[in-house]
Protein backbone atom coordinates (compact mmCIF):
# COMPACT_ATOMS: atom_id res chain seq x y z
CA UNK A 1 0.00 0.00 0.00
CA UNK A 2 1.27 3.50 -0.80
CA UNK A 3 2.61 5.52 2.18
CA UNK A 4 -0.29 7.99 2.08
CA UNK A 5 -3.06 5.76 0.76
CA UNK A 6 -6.64 5.83 1.95
CA UNK A 7 -8.97 3.38 3.65
CA UNK A 8 -9.82 -0.07 2.40
CA UNK A 9 -13.39 -1.39 2.38
CA UNK A 10 -12.75 -2.86 5.86
CA UNK A 11 -11.22 0.44 6.96
CA UNK A 12 -14.37 2.37 6.01
CA UNK A 13 -16.47 -0.14 7.95
CA UNK A 14 -14.19 0.15 11.00
CA UNK A 15 -14.36 3.95 10.82
CA UNK A 16 -18.15 3.79 11.07
CA UNK A 17 -17.99 1.34 13.98
CA UNK A 18 -15.52 3.58 15.85
CA UNK A 19 -17.72 6.61 15.17
CA UNK A 20 -20.83 4.82 16.44
CA UNK A 21 -19.04 3.72 19.63
CA UNK A 22 -17.60 7.18 20.31
CA UNK A 23 -21.01 8.80 19.88
CA UNK A 24 -22.50 6.41 22.44
CA UNK A 25 -19.60 6.50 24.92
CA UNK A 26 -18.37 10.11 25.10
CA UNK A 27 -19.41 13.71 24.77
CA UNK A 28 -16.62 14.90 22.50
CA UNK A 29 -15.60 18.56 22.37
CA UNK A 30 -13.07 18.49 19.52
CA UNK A 31 -11.91 16.22 16.71
CA UNK A 32 -8.29 16.34 15.54
CA UNK A 33 -6.68 14.37 12.72
CA UNK A 34 -3.26 13.86 11.25
CA UNK A 35 -2.90 15.09 7.67
CA UNK A 36 -2.50 11.61 6.15
CA UNK A 37 -5.34 10.41 3.93
CA UNK A 38 -6.44 7.36 5.92
CA UNK A 39 -6.64 9.41 9.13
CA UNK A 40 -8.55 12.24 7.45
CA UNK A 41 -11.05 9.81 5.91
CA UNK A 42 -11.60 8.14 9.28
CA UNK A 43 -11.96 11.50 11.00
CA UNK A 44 -14.51 12.67 8.42
CA UNK A 45 -16.72 9.66 9.23
CA UNK A 46 -16.36 10.30 12.97
CA UNK A 47 -17.09 13.98 12.45
CA UNK A 48 -20.30 13.19 10.58
CA UNK A 49 -21.46 11.03 13.49
CA UNK A 50 -20.45 13.49 16.21
CA UNK A 51 -21.42 16.67 14.39
CA UNK A 52 -17.88 18.07 14.64
CA UNK A 53 -15.56 19.66 12.11
CA UNK A 54 -12.22 17.94 11.60
CA UNK A 55 -9.20 19.96 12.75
CA UNK A 56 -6.06 18.95 10.82
CA UNK A 57 -3.02 19.32 13.07
CA UNK A 58 0.55 18.80 11.92
CA UNK A 59 2.88 16.61 13.96
CA UNK A 60 0.51 13.68 14.47
CA UNK A 61 1.44 12.04 11.15
CA UNK A 62 3.15 8.67 11.19
CA UNK A 63 6.79 8.91 10.21
CA UNK A 64 8.20 6.47 7.68
CA UNK A 65 11.71 6.76 9.10
CA UNK A 66 12.68 3.36 10.62
CA UNK A 67 13.13 4.73 14.15
CA UNK A 68 12.17 1.40 15.71
CA UNK A 69 15.53 -0.02 14.63
CA UNK A 70 17.09 2.32 17.20
CA UNK A 71 15.34 0.65 20.15
CA UNK A 72 17.74 -1.36 22.33
CA UNK A 73 17.47 -5.14 22.52
CA UNK A 74 18.52 -7.71 25.15
CA UNK A 75 18.15 -11.14 23.53
CA UNK A 76 19.22 -13.13 26.62
CA UNK A 77 17.67 -11.09 29.44
CA UNK A 78 13.92 -10.32 29.23
CA UNK A 79 14.07 -8.35 32.52
CA UNK A 80 17.13 -6.27 31.68
CA UNK A 81 15.18 -3.03 31.56
CA UNK A 82 13.21 -3.59 34.77
CA UNK A 83 13.25 -0.20 36.55
CA UNK A 84 15.96 0.97 34.15
CA UNK A 85 14.13 2.82 31.37
CA UNK A 86 16.10 3.63 28.26
CA UNK A 87 16.29 7.34 27.44
CA UNK A 88 16.66 8.12 23.72
CA UNK A 89 19.02 10.94 22.71
CA UNK A 90 20.06 12.56 19.40
CA UNK A 91 23.38 10.74 19.34
CA UNK A 92 22.13 7.17 19.76
CA UNK A 93 18.57 7.50 18.42
CA UNK A 94 18.45 10.46 16.01
CA UNK A 95 15.37 9.30 14.07
CA UNK A 96 13.31 8.50 17.14
CA UNK A 97 14.44 11.68 18.89
CA UNK A 98 13.35 13.78 15.92
CA UNK A 99 10.00 12.00 15.71
CA UNK A 100 9.41 12.57 19.44
CA UNK A 101 10.30 16.26 19.21
CA UNK A 102 7.77 16.83 16.44
CA UNK A 103 5.14 14.85 18.33
CA UNK A 104 5.79 16.73 21.56
CA UNK A 105 5.23 20.04 19.76
CA UNK A 106 1.95 18.69 18.39
CA UNK A 107 0.84 17.53 21.86
CA UNK A 108 1.77 20.91 23.34
CA UNK A 109 -0.34 22.69 20.73
CA UNK A 110 -3.21 20.25 21.29
CA UNK A 111 -3.19 20.82 25.05
CA UNK A 112 -2.91 24.57 24.60
CA UNK A 113 -6.06 24.57 22.48
CA UNK A 114 -8.10 21.90 24.23
CA UNK A 115 -6.88 21.33 27.81
CA UNK A 116 -9.86 20.30 29.96
CA UNK A 117 -11.85 19.04 26.96
CA UNK A 118 -12.56 15.58 25.61
CA UNK A 119 -10.64 15.35 22.34
CA UNK A 120 -10.56 12.58 19.76
CA UNK A 121 -7.24 12.41 17.91
CA UNK A 122 -7.24 10.25 14.79
CA UNK A 123 -3.66 9.20 14.23
CA UNK A 124 -1.47 6.14 13.59
CA UNK A 125 0.01 3.19 15.45
CA UNK A 126 3.57 4.49 15.70
CA UNK A 127 2.36 7.92 16.76
CA UNK A 128 0.04 6.53 19.44
CA UNK A 129 2.69 4.16 20.75
CA UNK A 130 5.22 6.97 20.99
CA UNK A 131 2.76 9.18 22.90
CA UNK A 132 2.15 6.38 25.40
CA UNK A 133 5.88 5.66 25.77
CA UNK A 134 6.72 9.33 26.19
CA UNK A 135 4.05 9.94 28.83
CA UNK A 136 4.62 6.71 30.78
CA UNK A 137 8.32 5.96 30.15
CA UNK A 138 9.83 2.73 28.87
CA UNK A 139 10.97 3.84 25.42
CA UNK A 140 12.59 0.49 24.75
CA UNK A 141 9.14 -1.17 24.59
CA UNK A 142 7.34 -1.33 21.22
CA UNK A 143 3.61 -0.71 21.62
CA UNK A 144 1.29 -2.25 19.06
CA UNK A 145 -1.97 -0.59 18.00
CA UNK A 146 -4.29 -2.29 15.53
CA UNK A 147 -6.41 -0.52 12.93
CA UNK A 148 -9.54 0.78 14.61
CA UNK A 149 -8.02 0.35 18.08
CA UNK A 150 -8.67 3.10 20.63
CA UNK A 151 -6.26 4.37 23.29
CA UNK A 152 -7.86 6.31 26.16
CA UNK A 153 -5.61 8.72 28.11
CA UNK A 154 -6.81 11.10 30.84
CA UNK A 155 -4.94 14.03 32.44
CA UNK A 156 -6.29 14.09 35.98
CA UNK A 157 -5.02 15.38 39.32
CA UNK A 158 -1.65 16.34 37.89
CA UNK A 159 -0.83 13.01 36.25
CA UNK A 160 -1.58 10.99 33.15
CA UNK A 161 -3.77 7.93 33.51
CA UNK A 162 -3.87 5.20 30.85
CA UNK A 163 -7.47 3.95 30.90
CA UNK A 164 -7.15 1.56 27.98
CA UNK A 165 -4.99 0.81 24.97
CA UNK A 166 -5.86 -0.85 21.65
CA UNK A 167 -9.49 -1.23 22.67
CA UNK A 168 -11.36 -3.02 19.87
CA UNK A 169 -14.56 -4.37 21.41
CA UNK A 170 -16.50 -1.67 19.55
CA UNK A 171 -15.55 -3.30 16.24
CA UNK A 172 -17.61 -6.33 17.22
CA UNK A 173 -18.07 -9.35 15.01
CA UNK A 174 -17.32 -8.37 11.38
CA UNK A 175 -20.05 -10.79 10.29
CA UNK A 176 -22.62 -8.85 12.33
CA UNK A 177 -22.00 -5.14 11.62
CA UNK A 178 -25.18 -3.96 13.34
CA UNK A 179 -23.91 -0.43 13.98
CA UNK A 180 -23.04 0.30 10.36
CA UNK A 181 -25.33 3.03 9.02
CA UNK A 182 -26.48 0.95 6.06
CA UNK A 183 -26.89 -2.38 7.93
CA UNK A 184 -30.61 -2.15 8.61
CA UNK A 185 -31.82 0.61 6.30
CA UNK A 186 -33.17 -0.16 2.87
CA UNK A 187 -32.35 0.51 0.09
CA UNK A 188 -28.88 1.47 1.42
CA UNK A 189 -28.07 -2.06 2.56
CA UNK A 190 -28.98 -3.58 -0.80
CA UNK A 191 -26.91 -0.94 -2.62
CA UNK A 192 -23.84 -1.49 -0.42
CA UNK A 193 -24.06 -5.28 -0.69
CA UNK A 194 -24.59 -5.17 -4.46
CA UNK A 195 -21.62 -2.92 -5.09
CA UNK A 196 -19.49 -5.00 -2.76
CA UNK A 197 -20.05 -7.84 -5.22
CA UNK A 198 -19.55 -5.57 -8.22
CA UNK A 199 -16.23 -4.31 -6.85
CA UNK A 200 -14.96 -7.88 -6.52
CA UNK A 201 -16.08 -8.95 -10.00
CA UNK A 202 -14.84 -8.50 -13.55
CA UNK A 203 -18.00 -6.50 -14.26
CA UNK A 204 -16.45 -3.45 -12.59
CA UNK A 205 -13.80 -3.02 -15.30
CA UNK A 206 -16.44 -3.38 -18.00
CA UNK A 207 -18.52 -0.56 -16.56
CA UNK A 208 -15.65 1.94 -16.48
CA UNK A 209 -15.81 4.62 -19.20
CA UNK A 210 -13.21 4.45 -21.95
CA UNK A 211 -11.13 7.45 -23.09
CA UNK A 212 -13.71 8.51 -25.68
CA UNK A 213 -16.50 8.46 -23.10
CA UNK A 214 -14.34 10.40 -20.64
CA UNK A 215 -13.63 13.07 -23.28
CA UNK A 216 -17.34 13.32 -24.07
CA UNK A 217 -18.16 13.75 -20.39
CA UNK A 218 -15.52 16.46 -19.94
CA UNK A 219 -16.79 18.27 -23.04
CA UNK A 220 -20.34 18.30 -21.70
CA UNK A 221 -19.42 19.22 -18.12
CA UNK A 222 -16.99 21.98 -19.27
CA UNK A 223 -15.10 22.17 -15.96
CA UNK A 224 -13.30 25.38 -15.05
CA UNK A 225 -9.82 25.55 -13.56
CA UNK A 226 -11.13 27.21 -10.39
CA UNK A 227 -14.00 24.77 -9.83
CA UNK A 228 -14.47 22.90 -6.60
CA UNK A 229 -16.27 19.75 -7.68
CA UNK A 230 -18.50 17.26 -5.90
CA UNK A 231 -19.01 13.87 -7.57
CA UNK A 232 -22.03 12.29 -5.85
CA UNK A 233 -22.33 8.53 -6.17
CA UNK A 234 -18.78 8.45 -7.51
CA UNK A 235 -18.46 4.66 -7.58
CA UNK A 236 -14.95 3.58 -8.52
CA UNK A 237 -13.99 7.21 -9.12
CA UNK A 238 -13.51 7.28 -12.91
CA UNK A 239 -15.34 10.57 -13.46
CA UNK A 240 -13.80 12.25 -10.41
CA UNK A 241 -10.27 11.33 -11.49
CA UNK A 242 -10.97 12.48 -15.04
CA UNK A 243 -12.17 15.86 -13.75
CA UNK A 244 -9.16 16.29 -11.47
CA UNK A 245 -6.87 17.41 -14.30
CA UNK A 246 -9.26 20.24 -15.21
CA UNK A 247 -10.25 21.63 -11.79
CA UNK A 248 -8.91 22.90 -8.48
CA UNK A 249 -10.30 20.14 -6.27
CA UNK A 250 -12.67 17.19 -6.52
CA UNK A 251 -14.54 15.54 -3.65
CA UNK A 252 -15.85 12.08 -4.58
CA UNK A 253 -18.47 10.53 -2.29
CA UNK A 254 -20.24 7.19 -2.31
CA UNK A 255 -22.19 5.05 0.14
CA UNK A 256 -20.49 1.75 -0.76
CA UNK A 257 -17.14 1.20 1.03
CA UNK A 258 -16.00 -1.35 -1.55
CA UNK A 259 -16.28 1.23 -4.32
CA UNK A 260 -14.52 3.85 -2.19
CA UNK A 261 -11.61 1.45 -1.82
CA UNK A 262 -11.42 1.04 -5.61
CA UNK A 263 -11.60 4.80 -6.11
CA UNK A 264 -8.87 5.45 -3.55
CA UNK A 265 -6.68 2.74 -5.08
CA UNK A 266 -7.03 4.34 -8.53
CA UNK A 267 -6.30 7.80 -7.11
CA UNK A 268 -3.20 6.60 -5.31
CA UNK A 269 -1.95 4.58 -8.29
CA UNK A 270 -2.21 7.62 -10.57
CA UNK A 271 -0.65 9.96 -8.01
CA UNK A 272 -3.58 12.40 -8.10
CA UNK A 273 -3.46 14.75 -5.11
CA UNK A 274 -6.45 17.04 -5.63
CA UNK A 275 -9.15 14.37 -5.18
CA UNK A 276 -10.60 13.47 -1.79
CA UNK A 277 -12.49 10.17 -1.48
CA UNK A 278 -15.18 10.31 1.21
CA UNK A 279 -18.09 8.24 2.48
CA UNK A 280 -21.43 10.03 2.39
CA UNK A 281 -25.12 9.47 1.78
CA UNK A 282 -26.15 11.51 -1.27
CA UNK A 283 -29.30 12.74 0.48
CA UNK A 284 -27.45 13.89 3.62
CA UNK A 285 -24.11 15.39 2.64
CA UNK A 286 -21.62 16.40 5.37
CA UNK A 287 -20.73 19.75 3.78
CA UNK A 288 -21.72 23.32 4.57
CA UNK A 289 -24.06 25.28 2.31
CA UNK A 290 -22.68 26.69 -0.96
CA UNK A 291 -19.54 24.53 -0.93
CA UNK A 292 -19.22 23.49 -4.60
CA UNK A 293 -19.05 25.15 -8.01
CA UNK A 294 -19.85 21.96 -9.92
CA UNK A 295 -21.81 18.88 -8.86
CA UNK A 296 -21.85 15.70 -10.91
CA UNK A 297 -24.50 12.98 -10.50
CA UNK A 298 -23.63 10.15 -12.84
CA UNK A 299 -25.72 6.95 -12.83
CA UNK A 300 -27.16 7.90 -9.45
CA UNK A 301 -30.84 8.75 -9.85
CA UNK A 302 -31.97 5.14 -10.30
CA UNK A 303 -30.69 4.34 -6.79
CA UNK A 304 -32.62 7.19 -5.15
CA UNK A 305 -36.23 6.72 -4.06
CA UNK A 306 -36.97 10.42 -3.53
CA UNK A 307 -35.42 12.74 -6.13
CA UNK A 308 -36.92 15.79 -4.44
CA UNK A 309 -34.87 15.04 -1.31
CA UNK A 310 -31.72 14.50 -3.38
CA UNK A 311 -32.13 17.70 -5.38
CA UNK A 312 -32.91 19.75 -2.26
CA UNK A 313 -29.66 18.54 -0.71
CA UNK A 314 -27.70 19.31 -3.87
CA UNK A 315 -29.23 22.77 -3.96
CA UNK A 316 -28.07 23.30 -0.37
CA UNK A 317 -24.39 22.55 -1.09
CA UNK A 318 -24.10 24.18 -4.54
CA UNK A 319 -22.93 27.75 -4.87
CA UNK A 320 -25.36 30.32 -6.31
CA UNK A 321 -23.40 30.42 -9.58
CA UNK A 322 -22.73 26.66 -9.60
CA UNK A 323 -23.67 24.03 -12.14
CA UNK A 324 -25.29 20.64 -11.69
CA UNK A 325 -24.72 17.85 -14.23
CA UNK A 326 -26.93 14.76 -14.24
CA UNK A 327 -26.18 11.78 -16.44
CA UNK A 328 -27.80 8.38 -16.62
CA UNK A 329 -30.29 6.07 -18.28
CA UNK A 330 -33.86 7.33 -18.56
CA UNK A 331 -36.98 5.28 -19.23
CA UNK A 332 -39.94 5.93 -21.50
CA UNK A 333 -42.50 8.60 -20.73
CA UNK A 334 -45.11 5.88 -21.29
CA UNK A 335 -45.81 4.52 -17.77
CA UNK A 336 -46.47 0.97 -18.98
CA UNK A 337 -43.24 0.79 -20.98
CA UNK A 338 -41.37 2.44 -18.14
CA UNK A 339 -42.67 -0.19 -15.71
CA UNK A 340 -41.54 -3.00 -18.03
CA UNK A 341 -38.10 -1.45 -18.49
CA UNK A 342 -37.84 -1.01 -14.70
CA UNK A 343 -38.69 -4.67 -14.11
CA UNK A 344 -35.87 -5.71 -16.47
CA UNK A 345 -33.43 -3.28 -14.87
CA UNK A 346 -34.15 -4.42 -11.30
CA UNK A 347 -33.77 -8.05 -12.33
CA UNK A 348 -30.38 -7.13 -13.83
CA UNK A 349 -29.31 -4.91 -10.88
CA UNK A 350 -31.28 -5.52 -7.64
CA UNK A 351 -29.89 -2.34 -6.08
CA UNK A 352 -31.91 -0.15 -8.47
CA UNK A 353 -34.82 1.51 -6.68
CA UNK A 354 -36.69 2.76 -9.75
CA UNK A 355 -36.18 4.16 -13.23
CA UNK A 356 -37.23 7.70 -14.09
CA UNK A 357 -38.28 9.28 -17.34
CA UNK A 358 -36.72 12.53 -18.45
CA UNK A 359 -39.71 14.55 -17.25
CA UNK A 360 -39.69 12.75 -13.88
CA UNK A 361 -36.15 14.03 -13.36
CA UNK A 362 -36.69 17.51 -14.70
CA UNK A 363 -39.87 18.30 -12.72
CA UNK A 364 -38.44 17.81 -9.18
CA UNK A 365 -35.25 19.50 -10.34
CA UNK A 366 -37.19 22.65 -11.22
CA UNK A 367 -39.20 22.36 -8.00
CA UNK A 368 -35.90 22.36 -6.07
CA UNK A 369 -35.00 25.72 -7.58
CA UNK A 370 -32.89 24.74 -10.58
CA UNK A 371 -33.31 25.87 -14.16
CA UNK A 372 -32.32 23.52 -16.95
CA UNK A 373 -29.86 25.05 -19.39
CA UNK A 374 -29.21 22.04 -21.54
CA UNK A 375 -30.67 18.55 -21.81
CA UNK A 376 -29.65 15.96 -24.38
CA UNK A 377 -30.75 12.35 -24.77
CA UNK A 378 -28.37 10.01 -26.60
CA UNK A 379 -28.91 6.49 -27.84
CA UNK A 380 -26.70 3.85 -26.23
CA UNK A 381 -27.05 0.65 -28.27
CA UNK A 382 -26.02 -2.73 -26.83
CA UNK A 383 -26.75 -6.40 -27.27
CA UNK A 384 -28.51 -8.63 -24.81
CA UNK A 385 -25.37 -10.67 -24.12
CA UNK A 386 -23.22 -7.56 -23.62
CA UNK A 387 -25.76 -6.28 -21.12
CA UNK A 388 -25.96 -9.61 -19.31
CA UNK A 389 -22.15 -9.70 -19.08
CA UNK A 390 -22.36 -6.63 -16.83
CA UNK A 391 -24.64 -8.42 -14.38
CA UNK A 392 -23.75 -10.64 -11.43
CA UNK A 393 -26.52 -13.12 -12.19
CA UNK A 394 -26.06 -16.86 -12.20
CA UNK A 395 -26.67 -18.56 -15.54
CA UNK A 396 -30.14 -19.73 -14.52
CA UNK A 397 -31.06 -16.16 -13.60
CA UNK A 398 -29.64 -14.89 -16.88
CA UNK A 399 -31.77 -17.39 -18.74
CA UNK A 400 -34.85 -16.02 -16.99
CA UNK A 401 -33.87 -12.46 -17.87
CA UNK A 402 -33.32 -13.47 -21.50
CA UNK A 403 -36.89 -14.73 -21.59
CA UNK A 404 -38.16 -11.48 -20.09
CA UNK A 405 -36.33 -9.50 -22.79
CA UNK A 406 -37.60 -11.76 -25.59
CA UNK A 407 -41.14 -11.34 -24.30
CA UNK A 408 -40.67 -7.56 -24.53
CA UNK A 409 -39.80 -7.59 -28.24
CA UNK A 410 -43.38 -7.62 -29.41
CA UNK A 411 -44.94 -4.16 -29.34
CA UNK A 412 -41.69 -2.77 -27.88
CA UNK A 413 -43.06 -3.37 -24.36
CA UNK A 414 -40.06 -1.80 -22.58
CA UNK A 415 -39.52 1.15 -24.93
CA UNK A 416 -36.03 -0.09 -25.78
CA UNK A 417 -36.50 -0.83 -29.50
CA UNK A 418 -35.59 -4.47 -28.84
CA UNK A 419 -34.89 -6.36 -32.08
CA UNK A 420 -33.57 -9.72 -33.18
CA UNK A 421 -31.25 -9.51 -36.21
CA UNK A 422 -30.68 -12.09 -38.92
CA UNK A 423 -28.00 -13.83 -36.85
CA UNK A 424 -30.42 -14.24 -33.97
CA UNK A 425 -28.63 -11.64 -31.86
CA UNK A 426 -30.97 -9.56 -29.70
CA UNK A 427 -30.05 -5.88 -29.55
CA UNK A 428 -31.69 -2.89 -27.94
CA UNK A 429 -31.05 0.78 -27.21
CA UNK A 430 -30.91 2.54 -23.89
CA UNK A 431 -31.54 6.28 -23.74
CA UNK A 432 -28.96 8.25 -21.73
CA UNK A 433 -29.75 11.72 -20.45
CA UNK A 434 -27.12 14.44 -20.08
CA UNK A 435 -28.49 17.47 -18.30
CA UNK A 436 -26.92 20.74 -17.18
CA UNK A 437 -28.76 22.92 -14.65
CA UNK A 438 -28.08 26.02 -12.61
CA UNK A 439 -29.81 27.58 -9.63
CA UNK A 440 -32.52 30.05 -10.38
CA UNK A 441 -31.16 33.43 -9.33
CA UNK A 442 -34.13 34.06 -7.06
CA UNK A 443 -33.81 30.61 -5.51
CA UNK A 444 -30.12 31.12 -4.87
CA UNK A 445 -30.67 34.48 -3.16
CA UNK A 446 -33.49 33.01 -1.10
CA UNK A 447 -31.21 30.22 0.09
CA UNK A 448 -28.43 32.60 1.14
CA UNK A 449 -30.87 34.88 2.96
CA UNK A 450 -32.33 31.98 4.97
CA UNK A 451 -28.84 30.81 5.95
CA UNK A 452 -27.84 34.26 7.13
CA UNK A 453 -31.08 34.60 9.07
CA UNK A 454 -30.50 31.33 10.89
Amino acid sequence: MAPDSGLTELGWQQAHLVADWLSRSFTVDALVSSALVCARQTAEVIGQQLGLAVEIMSGFDETHLPYWNEFPTTPDDPLAWWDQPWRPDPEHAPLYTRFRQELRQAMAELLCRHLGQTVVVVSHGGTIGTIVRSLLGGHQTPIFTENGGVTHLVWQEGRWRLVSHNERAHLGDPALPAQLPWAEAEPARTIVEHFQRVAASSALAQTMPDEEQERALIAFVAPQATDRVLDVGAGAGAAALALAAHTTHVTAVDIAPAMLERAESARSLRGITNVDIRWADATSLPYPPASFDLILCRNLCCYIADLAQLFAELRRVIRPTGRLVIEGIVASEDPVKRATHQALAIQHDPAIVRLYSESEIEHPLREAGFRIERAEVHDAPTTLEEWLALSLLAEAERAGLREMVRASIEEDAAGLCIQRNRDGIIAFTFRRLQLLARLNVAAGHSQIASEEAS
